[in-house]
C-alpha cells in the first residue's frame, strides 16, 4: 500500500547533463485517482500517466530541445528547488501532492510540496505539453476525414 502523504520518489536521481537539472515528479491526486510521472535526465523527458505513473514509470519520451531545457531550469529556480534549503510543505491527506528529486551542479535533494503550489503547476503543466505532442503524432498518421475510398 502506498503512504499518501511520504516521499516515495525512488533513491536514484539522473544526471543533469544537457539541460543542466535532473528532475523527477511524481504527481499524484489520489481521491480522484489520477497520477503523472515527469523525468528529466540529460536532456531527455519521459512521461507516464496513469497506472504506469502509479507504478514510478514511464511509457513515452524524448529529447528536449535547449530552449525547452532553459524553461524547466527557469522554473526550478524561480521556484527554490535549486537552493541549499528548498521549499518544503506537506500534502493534507488526499489532497494533489508531489514528490520532487531535483539535481543541478552543486545540489542533490528531494523534498514534497502541494499539488496546487504554483512552481509544481507551471512546471508539470510546461512538461504536459510537451508530452502532448505524442497524441499529434498518433493524430498526424491517422487519414484525412472526409470522403473514404470503397
Amino acid at each position: 500500500m502506498l503512504c499518501g502523504s511520504c516521499n516515495t520518489l525512488p533513491t536514484h536521481m539522473g544526471k543533469p547533463g544537457a539541460c543542466e537539472i535532473a528532475l523527477v515528479i511524481w504527481l499524484r491526486a489520489p481521491m480522484t485517482a489520477q497520477y503523472q510521472y515527469f523525468t528529466v535526465e540529460d536532456g531527455t523527458f519521459a512521461y507516464g500517466g496513469g497506472r504506469d505513473a502509479l507504478n514510478l514509470k514511464t511509457s513515452w519520451q524524448t529529447d528536449l530541445s535547449p530552449q525547452q531545457c532553459a524553461v524547466i531550469v527557469k522554473f526550478a529556480e524561480e521556484g527554490g528547488w535549486l537552493a541549499e534549503n528548498p521549499p518544503a510543505g506537506g500534502c493534507e491527506k488526499g489532497a494533489p501532492c508531489a514528490d520532487i528529486a531535483v539535481s543541478g551542479t552543486s545540489v542533490r535533494q528531494q523534498f514534497v510540496l502541494p499539488g496546487e503550489n504554483p512552481t509544481v503547476v507551471a512546471v508539470t503543466d510546461y512538461l504536459v505539453k510537451i508530452a502532448d505532442v505524442r497524441f499529434q503524432q498518433v493524430l498526424d498518421r491517422l487519414p484525412e476525414a472526409g470522403e473514404q475510398p470503397r
